[in-house]
């Protein structure tokens, strides 16, 4: 079972973050899919926006990619409800294209990426999967360079890989995935 978070453990006004007119995005999503997951969970992987089926859902990386990322998860010994996962965009954009609201890569972080993150008591380690994500930690990187970094920022450590998404139409990347997510285990013990 794939376990919701409880926000009355974590400092973000719920009733607000699923009501956000803060960006354009709010006109064409279906709801805001906020983090989910363990809020005690040492570990957070971030990805970029909900697609077709987490706008449905309500919840993060339900779709394909998802379903990848569950599979890449469990060989090297992780769960879903191990880990608090969650978006850089909390609304998914309109042809699944970022580009189309540039206002939402700006705006949603700060409001309600980093305080998620923030509130995850016992986070040490963010996997920043896929270019979007990177760019927040990793800003002057390409793609195949980000999923290579990690960087310390204090509180916590940011470890960059390729989004699950990639693996779908390009062969290959699953190894890179699968080092990413061991680095980060490994800082997780520190």
């Amino acid at each position: 079972t794939i376990c919701m978070v409880t926000y009355k453990s974590m400092e973000v006004d719920i009733e607000a973050y699923r009501s956000c007119t803060a960006c354009s995005l709010h006109e064409t999503r279906t709801q805001v899919v906020v983090g989910d997951g363990d809020p005690y969970a040492a570990i957070a992987i971030v990805c970029e926006a909900p697609g077709k089926v987490e706008d449905e859902v309500g919840r993060p990386l339900m779709g394909k990619a998802g379903k990848k990322l569950d599979m890449l998860l469990s060989q090297v010994g992780l769960q879903r409800e191990d880990l608090f996962l969650c978006n850089v965009v909390s609304c998914r954009p309109p042809g699944n294209k970022l580009d189309s609201a540039p206002d939402a890569v700006v705006i949603c972080p700060d409001l309600w990426l980093y305080p998620q993150l923030q509130s995850l008591r016992n986070l040490k380690v963010v996997v920043a999967m896929g270019e979007t994500a990177g760019r927040l930690w990793f800003s002057g990187y390409k793609a195949t360079e980000m999923a290579t970094l990690a960087r310390n920022m204090g509180r916590y450590i940011v470890v960059g890989a390729r989004h699950p998404a990639a693996t779908l139409y390009q062969g290959g990347l699953e190894a890179g995935i699968l080092t990413s997510l061991r680095r980060a285990i490994l800082y997780s013990l520190l």
